[in-house]
């Protein structure tokens, strides 16, 4: 016996027995409870003694009924309610003393028919002929467990209510120690901070769980020295906030999940923070309100200062206010100022890049001055609601415009005289290609970090991209048959290169010169053929969402993670590379006047020179064509109004490019095709170690069709499956069989004809 409970199991069954040489076996136990004080304990007991029956409304799950249901079923007379043959029939009633029983004539009507077993059967009880309380059978030392219960009302009372946890807790932690109110509240509340919460948060009153309030509200009275009886939940929360004595571990719980407590949060922001300055105040929803309004008013105020003063003001603003990251109300999102803030004392922080050397420059952009960028975007991200974005966008136009500017302008500077060095295209060492339209050196920063994350190994470049910084211009460069394309003596209006036929490089004619140099399109899931895939839309969502692209970064680099380690866990090398950058700048960059010599483009940074024209705009050669040039807008300007995000200039942001070489990834798992049947349209799969694994039939020899099922199909514990095709039309064409894992990721994949032919 280890528990209680296993205790008075034994003693039911022993309060059946018999001596078969002279006694007939009684034909039920009766366990007569007059308090009702084991009634919590039914449950537990009703799993381990399946001849249990029990006095009450009808209830076939509970095995409940009235006096002739309980005679019936006693006897074995009830083909639904059956039990082992050597178990007794044990009859619990709640309510009812033995003496009820034995004083026949007096008997209540609804309980006669039981009066018979006070002579047939066995009754459950003290030695002494009395039936058992349950302290009786805690403390009694003949026939009972002998531990040590205090014998007042309180404990009584407190006895019923923890009679479910007590009896199965275990003996030894009983033994030796004093059983009391105090000891009892305990177990049935083992947790206070959480029923300090339940109760703040509305779902423990003395309605809901009288049981569990009253046992609560014992413990509060001598802990939380509060009576949850008598005083508000506002009362409690203004207790919570001070975190005073056992508060402050209600506190600790409430600020470990803040989220799943509204209510109680409801009621910590009516109260009214105490005018102590000496006192914590982190804890008054309140406080953090205030301070929030205070922030937004300082950066707001930033808008007229020069930014050297901009910046030490924001670094003070970042002392007073970067605590309120570690308090509950950040975890809530309502403190997106102080969280935006720490970004914006990056940028406020930031070093010149230096202006002596290119080389030197673009490596500092690329550790540091990238960081600056990422830095910019997420403290706009931190502060979606308006009213912070904009307090935001101000202290960043003071702080950041200027140091964009002056990166720029250095960087034209050294372009001016000759100093940058030839641009390159990316490495040719991957057996997959990636593309990503905008992926700027901050955002390839922290997409090597999320791949990372996921277990990968990746290595990080830059690289110098064409000019002008645009699509047309540099992703043919970017891409891996750059050779195939070549420029003219003249700079065309839409800045492609053209293809030995002379047709423009846009995205068909490229995918057709990949194609004719070996690549696959769509990212073939073979990993011994060369793959070119496209993915992301940073560069199309900037150009229509302005400043607002903020909120889509981290999303759109999740989704582009996703898709990486999906290729390399087929195997493959995979290299991401991209076309340009971009500058963004909330409220638009500063205007650059188009001087009557250059002709505008749809790119707002760069502009045709025209022919013989004398311009005062930095010109710099077409990367296509050496000979011909195009001129740049000075700085970070735009040759045009309210230009939020523009690229096709010069600058380390639209000019230094990231380039991230992943390797495979080694997966654990193995799976093996070894038989492949088709029978009609329907195909017979067998897989080694494919239990668990998924079968799909796409068609494409590469699998870069669609399916031919109407889903995909789990394989059986042999690793076997049957596959339908759903179209009969597919008869006779190309299809890949992929085994696939629970993550999508194909683990072994073979070439077939749908059919079979």
């Amino acid at each position: 016996m280890t528990t209680p409970l296993d205790a008075l199991i034994t003693a039911l069954r022993e309060a059946g027995e018999h001596d078969v040489r002279v006694e007939a076996p009684p034909e039920a136990v009766l366990w007569c409870d007059p308090g009702r004080e084991f009634h919590g304990a039914l449950p537990d007991l009703r799993s381990r003694l399946p001849g249990l029956l029990t006095l009450g409304e009808p209830d076939l799950v509970t095995r409940s009924g009235p006096a002739l249901w309980l005679r019936a079923a006693a006897g074995r007379a009830i083909g639904s309610v059956e039990w082992p043959a050597a178990e007794p029939s044990i009859l619990y009633l709640p309510g009812v003393g033995r003496e009820t029983l034995r004083a026949a004539e007096d008997c209540p009507e609804h309980l006669k028919l039981l009066a018979w077993f006070a002579v047939s059967g066995a009754f459950f009880g003290h030695v002494n002929g009395k039936d058992w309380t349950l302290r009786g059978f805690l403390a009694a030392t003949r026939g009972g467990l002998g531990l040590d219960v205090a014998e007042d009302q309180i404990t009584r009372m407190a006895l019923v209510s923890a009679a479910a946890r007590l009896l199965v807790s275990p003996l030894a932690d009983l033994r030796g120690r004093r059983i009391d109110a105090a000891f009892l509240d305990v177990l049935l509340v083992p947790d206070l901070p959480a029923d300090a919460l339940d109760w703040l948060d509305g779902r423990l009153d003395a309605k809901s769980d009288p049981p569990r309030f009253t046992a609560f509200a014992e413990r509060a009275r001598r802990e939380l020295k509060i009576d949850p009886a008598k005083v508000s939940r506002t009362v409690a929360a203004q207790r919570l906030a001070t975190r005073e004595g056992q508060w402050a571990l209600v506190w600790t719980r409430f600020a470990d999940n803040p989220k799943s407590h509204y209510p109680t949060i409801d009621l910590l922001s009516s109260v009214v923070p105490p005018n102590d300055l000496l006192i914590d105040q982190s804890t008054y929803p309140q406080v953090n309100e205030i301070a929030e309004g205070k922030l937004r008013r300082a950066l707001l105020a930033l808008a007229d200062a020069p930014a050297d003063v901009a910046c030490t003001n924001v670094l003070r603003l970042e002392r007073e206010h970067g605590s309120r990251r570690q308090s509950v109300w950040a975890q809530m999102n309502r403190a997106p100022l102080a969280m935006a803030l720490e970004d914006v004392a990056r940028v406020a922080s930031a070093k010149a890049l230096p202006a002596d050397n290119a080389t030197a420059f673009a490596e500092a952009y690329a550790r540091d001055g990238a960081q600056v960028d990422g830095a910019a975007i997420g403290a706009l991200a931190a502060a979606p609601a308006k009213d912070d974005r904009t307090a935001v966008s101000t202290a960043l136009r003071v702080i950041y415009l200027p140091w964009l500017e002056a990166g720029a302008s250095a960087l034209q500077a050294l372009a001016k005289r000759g100093a940058l060095p030839p641009t390159a295209p990316p490495s040719a060492d991957a057996d997959a290609v990636v593309f990503v339209d905008g992926l700027r050196m901050d955002l390839g920063l922290r997409l090597a970090e999320l791949l990372r994350d996921r277990g990968a190994e990746v290595k990080c470049r830059w690289r110098w991209t064409g000019f002008p910084t645009v699509t047309s211009t540099c992703k043919p460069f970017a891409s891996p048959v750059a050779s195939r394309f070549r420029g003219g003596d003249q700079v065309p209006d839409d800045f492609y290169p053209t293809a030995s036929d002379g047709k423009p490089a846009q995205k068909p004619v490229l995918e057709r010169e990949l194609k004719a140099e070996g690549w696959e399109i769509g990212g073939s899931l073979l990993p011994d053929v060369k793959a070119w895939s496209e993915t992301g839309n940073f560069d199309s969502d900037g150009h229509g969402l302005g400043v607002r692209l903020v909120d889509q970064i981290e999303h759109g680099l999740r989704d582009i993670a996703d898709m990486i380690i999906g290729l390399v866990k087929t195997g493959r090398r995979v290299r991401i590379i991209t076309d340009h950058g971009w500058l963004l700048m909330p409220g638009s960059l500063p205007k650059a006047k188009l001087d009557s010599g250059l002709t505008d483009t749809k790119w707002s940074r760069c502009a045709l020179v025209k022919e013989g024209a004398a311009v005062s705009a930095l010109q710099l050669p077409w990367t296509w064509a050496p000979t011909a040039v195009v001129a740049t807008a000075p700085g970070v300007h735009a040759f045009r109004e309210g230009q939020e995000y523009a690229h096709g200039g010069l600058s380390p942001q639209e000019s230094v490019v990231p380039e991230l070489l992943v390797e495979p990834m080694a997966v654990t798992r193995r799976a093996a095709i070894v038989e492949v049947q088709w029978v009609g349209l329907r195909l017979r799969v067998v897989v080694d170690g494919g239990d668990g694994l998924t079968a799909d039939l796409r068609l494409g020899a590469e699998g870069d069709g669609p399916t031919v099922l109407d889903k995909p199909r789990e394989l059986d514990a042999d690793g076997r499956t049957s596959l339908l095709v759903i179209d009969d039309r597919t008869t006779g064409m190309p299809a890949l069989l992929m085994i696939l894992d629970r993550s999508g990721n194909p683990l072994a994949m073979q070439a077939t004809m749908v059919g079979g032919a």
